[in-house]
């Protein structure tokens, strides 16, 4: 066994571990020998803390004033506990969910998150606790609005604090004290990742100003918050607390925090107190945009995607099994893709209506009735104060969202707050996503992305559009108005005749990106190389189909067409990038065959998902032999080129690609209309 500090005993550490280990042992010990000779008693002595807070607060209170607006003095909370405490506990700002705001103490277990750090053995009577703003406040507020001098005033007293406290161990709660402590504190930090049974947890040395010792250890814990509202009993709240409540253990052992819901009963008290608080930042920040509240934070306009209808999502058929193909005119296969469709949208709002009710077990949510989907954001939003960084998000929500490929852009899932508020907007949510807890803001996307994908192009059009098979059942787009990438469409609808053409949808408010117009718009592919098409009658019911009503003049000649020239050729054929190093696949679900006497593929251009680029895509099949459309091209304009228009001629395979000169290849084809003309008229 392996002693790290105190009491904590590792495992032997590995043997890559031992480099590092050995520069910061030193460091360990050293403050481990600062505190046996009382070395902190010194900087304890010559500091009062009381009086620090009140020229911290006078402080903090002469800000606002020179911003016009006068806030409660009482409104500032103060440290509970011992400077001498061996732990402190430090949480980002006191909030209104309390049942006196007024008290002025820090150790105030009314609080529900209070009440968690008492459950597992942390008060003011053996540890510090602090907030790194005083100010009673909603979280989100004072993380957004809150200027850089308000921001010293606070920062100020708590450093200071931090210098002249004894705790020889911090535990940071919460991403929000999170990332202002590594900003603060980047140049003085040592990162020790444990390993063994602690494996997965990261401790942080802070350095002494010489850095010839280790001052104390800073542990980052997720926020008392991150676990209060998990009271559900379905299989992700389990696996959600199995997970994160795991990590949580390992660093604050031996108890881990237990889900709990905070009282109703002074509700509207709490509201009052926090509408005051509202309007007091609004005479302190007039006309700053985001901060006004979310009035509809979910759901389409009626403006919106005129051309789309309400589904009748139908039962849930878990054994479904989706087309490999469909053929441009093969209308069953276009049934069941359709369907297959509609079942993935229904099983979406089931997984939905599930993990909602993680959050919400005791209300009635029906995602169908957008009212109620807005009392369960408003409701979170109630409660979810402290939550606001995407790493904050629980797992079965994060994961939920990465899951949607009509949450990606440019098939790239979500990976921070600020794609997420992007999305948010993309959705045409109404009101600021940036007052939204991560939470609030995670649910109000999938809510409206439920709505989103539930729309269906009208009945009108919906004849004369195929969906695709995989890859190209997603587009990757761009706001024809400000070229700005919008969200993939998970649902790609093709021109049925001609699927070359996707089929594109259009906007009556602009695409949702904060620099956009509004306007009409079209949602265009991003992919230049890709054709497409509105949804209007006339302009699908009109486009020309090169496979089935020409296209290049050799294709019918050069090209086998209907089942008898096809025969048992394969009607899909797996493709690879024929790039170096590439392994890029996919299917070609509509490939041409050339009449010559060993059939022959003519291929395609694509563009790869894997390495993005262009190029023509080879058969993974070695044995099947292929060609370029060019390549026919050229063969036809060297009969042309000759006086020899093909199209007046037998169609005969065996001449047109025969190894004989063009000459002898042009004098066979005439004898054999000769042959046939005298055949006919005898």
């Amino acid at each position: 066994m392996f002693r790290l500090f105190a009491d904590l005993w590792l495992d032997d550490p590995p043997e890559n571990e031992s480099t590092s280990l050995k520069t910061i042992l030193p460091l360990i010990q050293n403050l481990e020998q600062n505190i046996s000779q009382g070395m902190y008693l010194v900087k304890l002595s010559t500091w009062d803390m009381n009086a620090a807070f009140e020229k911290y607060r006078d402080e903090e209170d002469a800000w606002w004033k020179s911003h016009n607006v006068q806030r409660p003095r009482e409104y500032l909370v103060r440290p509970s506990g011992r400077l001498d405490a061996p732990v402190a506990c430090h949480l980002f700002n006191p909030t209104f969910i309390v049942n006196d705001p007024c008290l002025g103490e820090m150790d105030d277990p009314s609080n529900p998150c209070i009440a968690q750090l008492h459950d597992v053995g942390f008060t003011s009577d053996n540890c510090l606790m602090f907030d790194h703003s005083a100010r009673r406040e909603d979280s989100r507020h004072s993380k957004v609005l809150y200027p850089p001098d308000l921001w010293d005033i606070h920062e100020t007293f708590v450093f200071t604090l931090r210098y002249h406290m004894a705790a020889a161990v911090e535990i940071c709660w919460g991403s929000n004290v999170r990332e202002r402590m590594l900003r603060r504190l980047q140049n003085t930090l040592r990162v020790l990742p444990l390993w063994g049974r602690y494996k997965g947890v990261t401790l942080y040395l802070e350095l002494t100003e010489d850095e010839t010792s280790v001052k104390r250890f800073i542990i980052f814990a997720n926020h008392p918050q991150f676990f209060i509202f998990m009271k559900g009993t379905n299989v992700r709240a389990h696996a959600f607390r199995a997970e994160q409540g795991g990590r949580q253990n390992l660093l604050l052992e031996p108890l881990l925090l237990q889900p709990f819901r905070p009282a109703k009963a002074i509700r509207d008290q709490r509201d009052a107190w926090k509408g005051q608080a509202y309007a007091e930042l609004k005479s302190a920040f007039p006309g700053v945009e985001f901060f006004s509240s979310a009035q509809r934070t979910l759901g389409i306009s009626r403006r919106d995607h005129n051309e789309l209808q309400d589904a009748r999502l139908p039962e849930i058929n878990h054994a479904l099994t989706t087309p490999d193909i469909v053929a441009g005119d093969d209308l069953t296969n276009e049934k069941a893709l359709k369907e297959a469709r509609l079942q993935e949208v229904a099983l979406f709002w089931k997984d939905l209506q599930d993990l909602v009710v993680i959050f919400a077990p005791d209300a009635y949510f029906n995602l169908a009735d957008k009212d109620q989907c807005q009392k369960i954001i408003t409701k979170i939003e109630a409660c979810e104060e402290e939550l606001y960084h995407w790493e904050e998000l629980p797992v079965s929500l994060a994961e939920f969202i990465h899951g949607q490929n009509g949450l990606r852009i440019d098939q790239r899932p979500i990976e921070c707050r600020k794609e997420a508020e992007t999305a948010y907007r993309l959705l045409h949510c109404t009101g600021s996503p940036e007052c939204l807890s991560i939470v609030g803001l995670a649910l109000s996307i999938l809510i409206a992305y439920a709505w989103n994908i539930h729309r269906t192009p009208r009945r009108t059009v919906i004849d004369l559009m195929v969906l695709r098979t995989p890859p190209k059942n997603i587009v990757s787009r761009v706001c024809s108005a400000c070229g700005g990438s919008v969200l993939d469409d998970p649902f790609a609808y093709f021109a049925k005749n001609n699927p070359d053409y996707y089929v594109v949808r259009s906007s009556q408010i602009g695409c949702g990106l904060t620099g956009c117009k509004g306007g009409h718009i079209l949602l265009h592919p991003l992919e230049r190389s890709q054709k497409y098409i509105r949804a209007l009658i006339d302009t699908l019911e009109n486009i020309p189909n090169p496979r089935f009503r020409g296209g290049a003049p050799w294709e019918k000649y050069f090209l086998r067409h209907g089942q008898d020239e096809l025969g048992d050729l394969p009607r899909t054929v797996r493709l690879k990038c024929p790039h170096k190093g590439c392994n890029g696949t996919l299917e070609d679900d509509a490939p041409r065959w050339t009449i010559q006497p060993v059939p022959t593929i003519v291929l395609r251009q694509f563009t790869c998902p894997e390495c993005r680029r262009k190029s023509d895509w080879k058969p993974v099949d070695y044995s099947i032999k292929y060609i370029t459309s060019e390549s026919l091209s050229r063969t036809w304009s060297r009969f042309k080129e000759r006086g020899c228009d093909l199209t007046q001629y037998p169609r005969r395979a065996d001449v047109y690609f025969s190894q004989g000169h063009i000459n002898n290849r042009i004098a066979q084809l005439k004898e054999l209309k000769r042959l046939s003309e005298q055949n006919s008229t005898d």
